[in-house]
């Protein structure tokens, strides 16, 4: 998969988007737990999303916490959606923003790709992008 790269241009540290799919600009909510821990690390709003991850931005204060390459659970909420995602994912990318914020990449495996993830809807969020 394709991600967000950071690359360094004259100093300045510059974001190249590299993503296979397109990105919509959607907003919403998103819950997030690290796999490997039994409580929600903490919440955030949703920038955009794709048909394999989203981007959320959120507190930096626990975002601490998450790292590439970390296993997550997010239920996310967009605002035109009746019903939450429960979503299973990896963090990709981590950037800090100047507002004291952060923003997590997490890629969304493909439905079947993993089979030994647990029931979620990456099936149903890709489905977005297939309508």
């Amino acid at each position: 998969m394709n991600t967000e790269h950071a690359t360094r241009a004259n100093g300045e540290e510059q974001y190249r988007d590299r993503r296979d799919f397109m990105r919509l600009d959607k907003t919403g909510t998103g819950l997030l737990r690290l796999r490997d821990e039994s409580h929600p690390v903490g919440s955030g709003r949703i920038v955009d999303i794709s048909a394999n991850g989203l981007n959320l931005c959120c507190a930096a204060d626990w975002a601490e916490r998450v790292r590439p390459g970390s296993g997550v659970e997010v239920v996310a909420r967009l605002e035109e959606s009746a019903e939450p995602f429960y979503l299973l994912g990896e963090v990709i990318w981590f950037r800090r923003l100047d507002s004291g914020e952060c923003q997590i990449g997490i890629e969304l495996p493909l439905p079947g790709a993993t089979p030994e993830l647990p029931h979620n809807d990456n099936r149903d969020w890709r489905a977005l992008f297939l309508a």
